[in-house]
């Protein structure tokens, strides 16, 4: 597995490059930095992380995205990772293909969309409470609402579909 994205933090757009090793292991680039690191999963929703060589007993890290940025906390402390403003709509919560996914275990707070409704890329259809946090999600595409699979006070599983928008491009192609 390789993934790679763009984020800006502190004004900069940063690179980050994730490859699976063997196991638990996985290679990280940030920029031009490169570190290893043992990554668990936990029954929790949160990653244990401790670099490889490192005497530490590790950190334990958890996220959670929307279109506009992705939210990590690690060890108690939360860092904002926002998306460059040319991918926009392309972050954790949506995915191109117009699936708004719950990117953690949460409660749904509010729904503010339903099937029908022609929604833009960036405009929030769920918010969902997590870590504390509220996350807005967007579907990372414009188009009309297909479906909206939860309710507002639902408990929902980190990776649950909850609503699926049906790309602009998409529907104009299927009428031809």
């Amino acid at each position: 597995m390789k993934l790679s994205r763009e984020f800006v933090r502190g004004g900069e757009t940063v690179a980050v490059h994730v490859e699976s090793l063997e196991g638990d292991r996985y290679r990280v680039r940030v920029g031009e930095n490169t570190y290893e690191y043992d990554a668990r999963a936990l029954a929790d929703g949160g990653v244990r992380v401790q670099r490889i060589g490192d005497d530490a007993k590790g950190s334990v890290a958890y996220g959670a995205g929307s279109a506009q940025s992705y939210m990590l906390r690690v060890d108690g402390k939360t860092h904002e990772l926002a998306a460059p403003q040319s991918r926009r709509g392309g972050g954790a919560g949506g995915g191109a293909d117009g699936t708004v996914r719950a990117p953690m275990t949460g409660t749904v707070l509010d729904v503010l969309c339903k099937p029908g409704d022609v929604v833009e890329a960036d405009q929030t259809l769920v918010v969902v409470s997590a870590m504390k946090m509220e996350h807005k999600l967007a579907a990372g595409v414009a188009g009309t609402v297909q479906s909206v699979a939860i309710e507002k006070d639902a408990t929902v599983d980190q990776g649950a579909e909850l609503v699926v928008v049906v790309p602009a491009a998409s529907k104009e192609t299927k009428d031809l």
